[in-house]
């Protein structure tokens, strides 16, 4: 009898764990994914994750690999991150890379162009719990941008990362905002720790006081660069990391000539409850 005892307290142990991470989970909204291509990891080629529960993001517009020295740039960030979130990635780019099966790849694909996919792309030693992409169409040229959210399981921390590449050619504040509300029920529907970043596209103070209201809204906090040399474009940077329910140990920005546009590092911590 106390075997069989034993057995349903298992079982209803089991039974609640299940039934509360699916709560977790139900609560983000549902989305068509489309344009989600994925690429999974050779699990034999993964390296050990670290002990520690502090981890590390590496947000760059790749810029299509185009540059000269951009895959030698690649392997060196690879080496210094956990999460990479890419911007403009090429599809064929990175599959052609050697280290790519340590990855396992996420790319939102914005636009196909010469048998290539582009869009943004987050690549994770291990695989997410899920995944959402949204595409906003650039108003004046009519090529997509992408998002890309995915919730992930760090230790034993629930982890919501956003890659984002905002529109450009536009002077509407209105459009600019109507892409970052696509984000909206995902970060209102989440409580737990998230990461925002990308290529926000920030050239103008109009476009920067759009978002600080955004990431306020949401209570997201900014991650700061000392020395600050993100790209920058009419003097505003364009690339931006925010944060909530973690803590930043170190933050710096790193001088590339491998595209047009800086990359940003970030070690995180989560916070303690």
């Amino acid at each position: 009898m106390r075997v069989i005892g034993w057995f349903f307290q298992a079982l209803l142990i089991s039974t609640s764990l299940v039934l509360l991470s699916s709560a977790a989970y139900a609560q983000l909204p549902a989305c068509a994914n489309q344009t989600l291509d994925y690429h999974p990891a050779n699990i034999q080629n993964i390296q050990a994750l670290p002990d520690a529960n502090d981890f590390s993001v590496l947000v760059w517009n790749s810029y299509k690999g185009q540059n000269h020295g951009w895959i030698e740039q690649l392997e060196q960030f690879s080496q210094q991150a956990d999460f990479m979130l890419l911007q403009e990635a090429s599809r064929a780019r990175m599959l052609a890379w050697s280290k790519a099966e340590v990855w396992h790849q996420y790319q939102a694909i914005a636009f196909e162009w010469l048998g290539d996919g582009l869009g943004v792309m987050n690549l994770a030693k291990f695989a997410s719990e899920e995944s959402c992409l949204e595409l906003s169409t650039e108003p004046w040229i009519r090529v997509p941008k992408s998002a890309l959210m995915q919730l992930y399981q760090w230790k034993q921390q629930q982890l919501l990362l956003i890659n984002m590449h905002s529109i450009n050619f536009t002077l509407s504040e209105e459009d600019y905002l109507k892409q970052l509300q696509q984000l909206g029920p995902w970060l209102a529907s989440y409580q737990g720790a998230v990461i925002l970043a990308g290529d926000f596209n920030t050239w103008s103070s109009a476009r920067l006081t759009v978002l600080e209201q955004f990431i306020t809204a949401h209570r997201l906090r900014t991650v700061r660069f000392e020395p600050d040399n993100r790209t920058r474009f009419f003097g505003k940077a364009l690339d931006h990391v925010f944060y909530r329910g973690l803590r930043v140990h170190q933050s710096k920005s790193i001088v590339t000539e491998s595209s047009d546009h800086n990359a940003l590092l970030v070690h995180f911590g989560f916070s303690k409850r």
